[in-house]
């Protein structure tokens, strides 16, 4: 249990719900990611590398869309479901239905104005197929940070590596029948189901069973106060994911569609690595949330598995970087490599913004949130256009780098502050009421 003495949790750091909850997210993660990786290079072989341009930057502006109309729920879900008590189902109700009326609305406006008539297929069957998938996608993008903050986050890896499989059984045949289209069905098609399970298990059983453990109470903010951080994370939400979901509609617009397929597989898997880090501290984030009194073992343990997944995983990434981009083919490794490592190589200043971000988080200082995800965006979109022209894809790698190390020496002080005052005699404690 998460109050459990001290001695006993050090006595069983295998039953530690952190440890627990982090190992399931990373499962999740690392086998979304291979599934991922043995996907993209089945199309790779399948398709031509115009096709796998053109699907990337469908499915990305489908996720930007998602992304956008998720209101930057996820991160809210993680830190306040553990103390949301008797107002869980009401809070998760209201905003799926907030979310995905906005992603109906963004999609269709994003369809009627022509903005992907680069990618997006002309036929009307086929841009409505486009406004439903952003639609469910909405939900499937929420529902893990709900089992996340639910504390039910063995489930994640059963869903996401389902999610995968079906899609890689279904990559084949969708590109047989439908060429141009077959990469996109088959990455979609999975998520009706995929929503349609977990919505049922979070609502019929996981949430009446976290309201009765609260026994009518609730720490969850105001409806004022909710509002007023969701408003300063959905500016963050918006920065972050012009800095990233957009990159591959940059690319494809500056550098074209073979550029892009060339650059999409570098990109999704440093972003799979990111995520692994981030699965890590939002692990850390809801245990700490939900019993404060375990602050000190719980930073000791994020900070070692930290180190546990970086040190070796940078150096064998970037070791063997021109043989995993090998498995999709020569010229995948020929021009993605270098972007690859680039991109591995700002891990560590991931890791340790991440780390910073998670008390920030816990303080409830959105603005410093805000503010440092716009000097985030601003250095890392900036450098990239301006390098592109010389560089070509390399520039996003080197404005990558370069921001994460410039995060890292601005946040590692104040992160190094935090865990000494959370070793010190007077401790420290996230801004709850409970």
């Amino acid at each position: 249990m998460v109050g459990a003495p001290v001695s006993d949790a050090q006595g069983r750091r295998s039953s530690s719900p952190l440890v627990r909850n982090a190992l399931a997210l990373m499962v999740s993660s690392m086998g979304s990611s291979g599934i991922g990786i043995v996907f993209w290079g089945v199309a790779a072989h399948l398709a031509s590398v115009e096709s796998i341009g053109l699907a990337s930057a469908e499915l990305s502006a489908m996720s930007l869309l998602a992304s956008l109309a998720s209101l930057s729920l996820g991160s809210t879900f993680i830190r306040f479901l553990p103390v949301s008590g008797d107002r869980t189902r009401r809070f998760v109700a209201r905003s799926y239905g907030a979310c995905t009326s906005l992603a109906l609305i963004l999609a269709l406006v994003y369809v009627a104005t022509g903005l992907g008539h680069r990618f997006l297929p002309a036929g009307v069957v086929w841009r409505a197929l486009f406004v439903v998938v952003v639609v469910f996608w909405v939900v499937f993008a929420l529902q893990d940070a709900a089992l996340t903050g639910l504390r039910a986050t063995k489930w994640i890896p059963v869903e996401n590596l389902l999610f995968g499989l079906a899609k890689l059984a279904l990559l084949p045949l969708f590109i047989v029948v439908l060429p141009k289209q077959g990469i996109f069905l088959a990455w979609s098609a999975p998520v009706f189901f995929a929503v349609a399970l977990v919505t049922r298990y979070l609502f019929r059983t996981r949430i009446p069973e976290h309201e009765s453990a609260s026994r009518g109470r609730s720490f969850l903010p105001s409806g004022k106060e909710i509002t007023s951080i969701l408003a300063a994370q959905g500016a963050t939400e918006l920065v972050s994911i012009v800095a990233s979901m957009l990159m591959p509609l940059i690319v494809i617009s500056r550098l074209g569609a073979s550029a892009n397929g060339h650059f999409y597989l570098p990109w999704t898997i440093g972003g799979s690595f990111g995520v692994l880090i981030w699965n890590l501290f939002s692990s850390f984030l809801v245990e700490v949330a939900h019993d404060p009194s375990t602050m000190r073992q719980h930073v000791d343990r994020t900070v070692r598995l930290a180190l546990l997944i970086l040190v070796p995983g940078v150096a064998v990434g970037v070791a063997m970087a021109p043989y995993l981009l090998r498995i999709f083919g020569a010229t995948y490794a020929e021009h993605g490599t270098t972007l690859l490592r680039l991109l591995l190589l700002g891990l560590p200043g991931t890791a340790v913004t991440s780390f910073f971000t998670s008390f920030l988080w816990l303080e409830r200082r959105m603005l410093v949130l805000t503010c440092r995800q716009l000097a985030d965006a601003a250095v890392f979109l900036g450098a990239t256009l301006l390098l592109m022209g010389h560089f070509g894809l390399l520039a996003v790698g080197i404005a990558s780098l370069a921001t994460e190390a410039l995060q890292a020496v601005i946040f590692l002080p104040g992160a190094i502050g935090r865990y000494r005052m959370v070793h010190s005699e007077t401790g420290w404690k996230p801004r709850d009421a409970g």
